[in-house]
């Protein structure tokens, strides 16, 4: 089974012209094969060939597609950690965690309203499929 906000050993099915598809070889066991997760080429070791297994963070993309990265966050879900806010819109304040995508908290989950360049204690948490 592949966790959202966690580091993940998955194993190398298919290198594609995007990157290669990764997956539990558990899941094929129950030939479960819907889980399988891109790992972008920008993400991947020159040493990576198909059947390897390699240590990924899992997180959902823009559009919540799981996605999977070799680079580490600051934090982890059900975690705690210190997180630069660096920026505020609409919909709410974003977060440096260390990726491309920056961790959103919607307002009405702020405890009270962040403003960029303070830090945060935060929490991550999983909604809807979605890392928070």
């Amino acid at each position: 089974m592949i966790h959202i906000g966690r580091i993940n050993t998955l194993t190398a099915l298919r290198q594609t012209s995007v990157g290669f598809f990764l997956g539990d070889l558990s899941d094929r066991k129950s030939q479960d094969f819907s889980n399988d997760i891109l790992l972008p080429n920008k993400y991947v070791p020159d040493t990576l060939v198909v059947d390897d297994d390699i240590d990924v963070f899992v997180y959902t993309d823009s559009e919540d597609r799981p996605i999977a990265t070799t680079l580490t966050p600051a934090i982890h879900r059900d975690e705690f950690a210190a997180l630069e806010v660096v920026a505020v819109t609409s919909a709410g304040a974003f977060l440096n965690w260390g990726l491309e995508k920056d961790l959103l908290v919607p307002h009405r989950e702020q405890a009270h309203p962040m403003k960029v360049g303070s830090g945060t204690s935060s929490s991550c948490t999983l909604t809807v499929g979605r890392i928070a």
